[in-house]
């Protein structure tokens, strides 16, 4: 056995790795089905609307949102280009790397969450 690492009883299976791709899987499939809601209600919104959107979310976040904080995130960001300059014209400070980071954990951690009380359930 690897040291190091947790392994399955049979000692042939990364258990962390594993958890990582169910994690991650998890993830994919949450902001994909968000996208396609989002795309469904609202695919048919002008870009004033669209731009709308964002800046109501902006003002509830205090911040410009990271495009993953939006259902329909990439729907918009494809449909009105660029993202900070998006938010220069809606008046926000672009977004960070750092905080888009920091979007991405929270949002793993939650998907780790729920898939963790999936598998206790």
């Amino acid at each position: 056995m690897s040291k190091g690492k947790n392994r399955n009883r049979a000692g042939n299976m990364d258990v962390d790795a594993w958890r990582e791709r169910q994690v991650l899987k998890r993830l994919d499939q949450t902001l994909s089905q968000r996208e396609r809601a989002f795309l469904r209600e609202h695919g048919g919104d002008t870009d004033a609307e669209l731009r709308e959107y964002v800046l109501r979310k902006a003002r509830e976040l205090g911040r410009m949102p990271h495009p993953l904080e939006l259902d329909g995130g990439q729907y918009i960001q494809e449909r009105l280009g660029d993202w900070r300059e998006l938010a220069r014209s809606l008046g926000c400070a672009p977004v960070s790397k750092k905080q888009g980071e920091s979007v991405l954990r929270q949002l793993k951690e939650q998907a780790a969450e729920d898939f963790a009380r999936e598998r206790r359930a």
